[in-house]
Parts: C-alpha cells; structure tokens; sequence
C-alpha cells in the first residue's frame, strides 16, 4: 500500500461528507423552493439537474483544490500518514563509490498528495560531486523504487542517470532509518546506501547554513564511515615583515663629530713607546731589566723607562731603529689633510728624550 494514497481518500471522503451532511440539513427546504419554482414537469428536472450539477463542482472543488492546499502543513500530513511519514531531511552514506566513501543530503519535501525527493552528494573534502532529482518513483511500504537523474553529469562518464532502492525501517512511530542501493544505469555498479532522518530542528538550520554545516556533517560521517573528514586548514603563516625605511635627508651635527672623529682615529697613528718594544729588545739592558722585573726586584716600571730609550737610541741603525723610523713615518700625512695633534704628554717625552739624546752622542 502506497501512505499517500491516504490523502485522496482523505479529501475525497471529507468532501462527500460534507455535502452529504449539507444536504441532510438543507435538502428538503431547498428541493421546495426548486419545484415551486420551475413547476411539474420538465422544468422540475431541469431543476433537479442543475442542483446535482452544483453540488459535484462543489465536491471537486473540495477534493481538489481546497484540501490538498491544508495537506501542505506538517501537522496535517503527519496526522495523515502516522507512522509512515518520511518527509523531512536525510543524511545518506554511500559506500563502495569510485571516489570513495559520500555523503549525501536528501530533502523529501511535501508536494501535495505526494512528495519530492532531491538532494546532493558530497566527498571527503565537502566538494559537491553528484545531485539527485527523482523523475519517477513507486511507493510501497516500506519499499520505495525509484529512477533518478544527475545534472552535473554531461553523460561521458556514464553517471547521468540512475536508479535506486530504499527500505524504510518499520516502527511503531515514523520512520528514521533507511537501506538499500543506489546505482547508474550505465556502470551496473551497486552501490551501499543508508540514511538516518535529522530529527533536531537545530541540527537541520545548522545544516542549511554555510557557517555551520561542517559540524553537523562531520558527525554523522565519523558515525557512518568512522573516519573523520578532511576538513583541516593550512596553518595562518605570519605576516610578512615589512622593510622599514628611514629617511635621512640631513647629518645631525652629533653624527658629523662622529664621523670626523673616526676618520681621525683611524689615520693617525700613535708613537711608540719605550714599553711596546720591550719583549722584542734583545740587548743585554733589556735582557738584564727583564730578568728584574721577572725576578720582582723592580717596583716601579717607570724608573727604566728613560733607560730603555737611550738603549734604542744606540741602536737607531739596526732593526729597531727602522721600526722607530716607520712609526715615524706613519705618522706624516701624505694626501695633504689636516694632520692630527700630538697629545701633549707625547710632546713632553719627546723633550726629555732629545736632551739625553745629545748626552749619548758626546
């Protein structure tokens, strides 16, 4: 037995009761009023005729048009159908796909005393793969057969066309569960299907919205396939750092003293001292001050300082003296730039050297 057979019985018996029920109420008065008025004879049937003609436009009109638009509300359909009401949203597992494992969305929506079967398939990564549009379907509970097409299919591949057969689960209350197989017409290929009925509101207008939908979508697959989707993100990168430019259109004075200062630095080089040579003089004063000094019988380190210089001083022909004689050249600016001052406790060692100097030549 087809359930929605129930809704022409409905409107048709409901239509018949109610001119039947009219006509118990207002059949006599108005059987008078037509037979004084067209008279015996003819004119009483043509009278008649005409009643009987009102009354079945009157019963079409019930069954047709008046009825079938109250069967558009839920709570009348379920009245109607009981425990064979299966409209409403379905999530269905597909296994033993080409792709893989799919889910499928399918709405069985009312649409007057029958219903509308569609939805849509999607894979692993949420990417929408096939729709489903029912063109013809035979329901017998709890078998329904039916015959499907694809519209995103072009029909090259083979997957345009399809039929299917479900099984409902048979409860004392509505059904929520469905089994059966699903294939294309051109790859003979069955494929697995099961579908569960969403029975929470909420799960349903999550379902409809973008935002949203994953979670609902990503339970119910764990629960088919025991699997988890695909549905991972890449990893935010961080922003790029952006190079930061610095304009320098004019040189502070503090950098320009800077500047002059380094350049002076590293231009001039400072006279050596009798201390800088010490460990390479090699003559026996150096050598006998070395042994003092190692032997800590010297406290102040100055003492042999003017001591050491008239030893260098002898020897201003050897190695030594050409090592005084480049520091003295380095010192000397050749490119013609400013020269660098002499700090003034250099030019007192000098002074003190020279004379010492003369004392040695003599």
């Amino acid at each position: 037995m087809n359930p929605y057979s129930r809704f022409r019985l409905v409107s048709s018996t409901a239509s018949a009761a109610i001119i039947v029920a009219g006509l118990c109420a207002f059949g006599q008065p108005l059987l008078t009023a037509v037979a004084s008025a067209a008279g015996p004879g003819t004119g009483l049937w043509i009278a008649l005729g005409g009643a009987v003609t009102v009354l079945v436009v009157f019963w079409l009109a019930l069954t047709e048009a008046i009825f079938p638009s109250l069967f558009r509300f839920n709570a009348v359909r379920r009245a109607i159908l009981g425990k064979y009401y299966i409209e409403g949203t379905w999530l269905q597992a597909e296994r033993g796909t080409t792709g893989g494992h799919r889910l499928a969305v399918i709405d069985i929506q009312p649409s007057g005393r029958t219903f509308i079967f569609s939805g849509y398939a999607l894979n692993k990564d949420l990417e929408i793969e096939s729709n489903t549009l029912i063109e013809f379907s035979k329901f017998e509970w709890p078998f329904m057969t039916y015959k499907y097409r694809n519209s995103l299919s072009d029909g090259a591949d083979g997957q345009r066309e399809g039929v299917g057969e479900i099984q409902f689960e048979m409860n004392r209350s509505a059904a929520t569960r469905f089994n059966g197989y699903a294939q294309f017409v051109k790859t003979g290929r069955r494929n697995k299907i099961e579908g569960a009925k969403l029975t929470k509101n909420s799960e349903v207008k999550r379902l409809r919205s973008l935002e949203s939908r994953k979670d609902v979508l990503e339970k119910y697959w764990s629960l088919f396939f025991n699997t988890t989707l695909n549905t991972g993100t890449a990893s935010a990168q961080p922003p790029a750092a952006r190079p930061v430019i610095i304009e320098t259109t004019r040189v502070s004075v503090a950098e320009r003293r800077q500047a002059s200062s380094a350049s002076t630095d590293a231009n001039v080089v400072p006279r050596r001292r009798a201390s800088d040579w010490r460990a390479e003089d090699t003559t026996p004063t150096a050598d006998r001050i070395r042994a003092k000094m190692e032997a800590e019988e010297i406290e102040d380190e100055e003492a042999y300082e003017e001591e050491f210089e008239d030893e260098a001083e002898l020897y201003a022909g050897t190695d030594g003296g050409a090592d005084d004689e480049e520091d003295e050249v380095m010192m000397e600016d050749d490119s013609g730039e400013e020269t660098a001052e002499v700090p003034d406790e250099e030019k007192e060692d000098e002074l003190t050297i020279r004379p010492r100097r003369r004392a040695a030549e003599r």
